[in-house]
Formats: structure tokens, C-alpha cells, sequence
């Protein structure tokens, strides 16, 4: 059994990962993956290949790129605590767009 290739997309519930195996000794070809794991029969390698550009179509890569973790936000007030605005008024503030 070989894999061939991997795609993954993240999705609301993670990242889905989609995998692409071929299977010499009983001479089939699968796509297996997902988030519920669903396997799809390819009938021979290119079938297989045109499954795998499909999911290339539906937004699938083979490396998912460096997500920003959250506490990277510019915080524009230094002190929240010290400042006499209103939570709200703060969050109205950090909302607004920054021209530096």
C-alpha cells in the first residue's frame, strides 16, 4: 500500500485531512479522510487523480499554512483598568482601524 498524497482544510470542527492510497497487492485505488472518516473507490490511479484535483477545487492544500495564535491583537488602550471609557467604548475603539 502506497500513499500518494495528502490534502487538508480546516474547517469549522479542525482540520479535515483527506489521504490518497494506492494499493498494488489487491490493485485498488482509495481516497480516505474527512471528518466523519468516509472512504471513496477510485476505479484506477486516474480516477484517483481526478479526486484529488476535486478537492483541490473545494479549497484543500497539501500544507496548511501558520495560523496568527489571537494574543498577537494590537491592543491600543496600554491599560484598560486605568482608562475612564466604558468597556464598550474601549471595544469600540480597538474595532476601529488603524492608520500607522
Amino acid at each position: 500500500m502506497n500513499i500518494i498524497a495528502s490534502l487538508r482544510k480546516r474547517t469549522a470542527k479542525g482540520v479535515s485531512t483527506w489521504t490518497f492510497v494506492v494499493d498494488n497487492e489487491m490493485k485498488v485505488c482509495y481516497a480516505v479522510g474527512g471528518e466523519d472518516l468516509k472512504v471513496i473507490r477510485a476505479t484506477d490511479r486516474n480516477h484517483l487523480r481526478q479526486i484529488y484535483t476535486k478537492f483541490q477545487s473545494y479549497g484543500y492544500v497539501r500544507k496548511l499554512s501558520e495560523r496568527k495564535p489571537a494574543s498577537s491583537q494590537k491592543q491600543y488602550i496600554s491599560d484598560p483598568w486605568a482608562s475612564s471609557l466604558t468597556p464598550e467604548l474601549q471595544q469600540e475603539l480597538e474595532a476601529l482601524p488603524c492608520s500607522v
